[in-house]
């Protein structure tokens, strides 16, 4: 027969089991098989299916994410300063659209809890085919909670938020050499 201590001590333990495995999950910031470039994180090869811990830091963000051959993540939660994003600024996205060597890329805003920004104009990521661009291809993203001109993509009110740079089938020598590549910055335009 069970005892009342030996209960409380059985659920205390797993109570902590299970605290530690969600501390674990969430802490992809601190996971080895992750890289970072400037303001991006991601990883090329995730062996999603073979590393349970890995594959449930994945799943968190990216439920359906395909294999690296394929497509890359990249995520960023801080700006060129390493301060976290947050919607009491204004940032810009600053890049040339031919610097992502890929058939297709995008970068989409998330709230912390990894849903889309709700907002009234419907605008929830910019892709290298609906950018505008200088002749040159140089784009700037606007991120704010009040309207901007050209390319602007709503952040939620008073709340920090993610990005998401989603790459398909990238140019095999800028996938490989990805953790050196040159990738669009992000600036917080308050601090200018």
């Amino acid at each position: 027969m069970i005892t009342i201590k030996r209960f409380a001590f059985i659920f205390l333990a797993v109570a902590v089991g299970i605290g530690a495995g969600v501390y674990r999950i969430a802490d992809v910031e601190h996971s080895s098989a992750f890289f970072t470039n400037g303001c991006w994180k991601g990883s090329k090869n995730l062996p999603l299916g073979k590393d349970n811990l890995l594959t449930a830091q994945v799943t968190a963000f990216a439920l359906f994410a395909l294999p690296g051959t394929e497509a890359i993540y990249l995520v960023a939660n801080k700006d060129e300063r390493k301060e976290r994003l947050n919607s009491t600024n204004d940032y810009s996205i600053e890049g040339n659209i031919h610097q992502i060597r890929a058939k297709y890329w995008s970068i989409t805003a998330y709230g912390t809890d990894l849903y889309l920004i709700p907002n009234e104009n419907n605008r929830y990521a910019f892709n290298n085919s609906n950018l505008k661009t200088d002749s040159a291809g140089n784009f700037i993203i606007h991120l704010s909670h009040k309207p901007k001109a050209d390319n602007w993509l709503p952040t939620p009110k008073n709340a920090k938020f993610n990005l998401v740079l989603r790459i398909y089938r990238g140019e095999s020598d800028f996938f490989s050499g990805l953790e050196k590549s040159s990738l669009p910055t992000i600036k917080n335009t308050n601090a200018l």
